[in-house]
């Protein structure tokens, strides 16, 4: 390893630390711990992250990520799942320890384990694939870094934008009204546009123009958003809307997965 890959790795393992420490639940107290789902939800995110980690290393990623290479991404990995993941949550208003854990808000959890998810699956794309598909060059760990950042910008970006055009405030109900509709909208929001980010970082690189399309779907889940609620913009909440939202961006990744696999 050279000495950049050095100081990234010993970076990216103060980051895992800091980040597991500041989200840790395992020594709330039992009473706490008892009959709280959401700790497991949140904890099953971080796992399915990094599971999805470990298959693309072991089975599409560049060539040149061998040995130690694979613990220095692995170590990478987790480090956005607590910090990027977990700590991207906070920032609109969900702590994985505080509100799903000590004051047990499934919404809470809800959003946190789906917007983790979201964030592993994005990074472990950020790895399929070769960085000179055409040459004999080998690619450095600032590429995928480099397209982590543009696909979790676009998902967390958007969950922005998603927020300020919420029916009422997204926090309050998330943290005080512990309104699970609103977080599983929110969820599969965030884990949809993930899928999306998938598509446009992985595989080959072939330029930085080849995801566009999939972030314009990504930013169509928006246009989706506005149309679906305005019904609750106009009169009380319709809590069946958050299932057909969920649905919708589901399908329409799906739809977008299809006819790749069909091409």
């Amino acid at each position: 390893m050279s000495e950049d890959e050095i100081m990234v790795f010993i970076v990216s393992a103060g980051l895992a630390v800091f980040g597991a420490a500041k989200y840790r639940t395992g020594r709330l107290p039992g009473l706490v711990r008892r009959d709280n789902p959401g700790l497991g939800l949140i904890r099953l995110a971080v796992l399915a992250g990094m599971g999805w980690l470990v298959y693309v290393l072991a089975r599409h990623a560049d060539p040149s990520v061998q040995g130690v290479y694979n613990v220095f991404y692995l170590v990478m990995g987790y480090a956005a799942l607590q910090c990027f993941g977990k700590g991207g949550a906070h920032l609109f208003g969900a702590h994985a320890r505080i509100d799903a854990g000590e004051r047990k808000n499934w919404a809470a959890a809800l959003f946190v384990a789906g917007f983790t998810l979201g964030t592993g699956l994005i990074f472990g794309a950020s790895l399929w694939g070769e960085a000179d598909p055409t040459g004999d060059g080998e690619g450095g760990w600032w590429i995928p870094l480099g397209f982590f950042l543009l696909g979790w910008s676009v998902m967390a970006g958007g969950l922005t934008l998603y927020c300020w055009r919420e029916p009422g405030s997204f926090r309050k109900r998330i943290r005080q009204e512990r309104d699970a509709g609103t977080a599983l909208g929110a969820a599969s929001f965030a884990i949809s546009a993930s899928v999306l980010m998938v598509s446009a970082v992985s595989g080959d690189f072939w330029g930085w123009t080849h995801g566009l399309k999939d972030v314009m779907l990504a930013a169509g889940l928006l246009i989706v958003h506005e149309f679906i609620h305005l019904p609750d913009r106009l009169t009380d909440r319709i809590p069946a809307l958050r299932w057909i939202e969920s649905g919708i961006y589901f399908g329409v990744v799906a739809v977008n997965l299809l006819i790749q696999w069909l091409r």
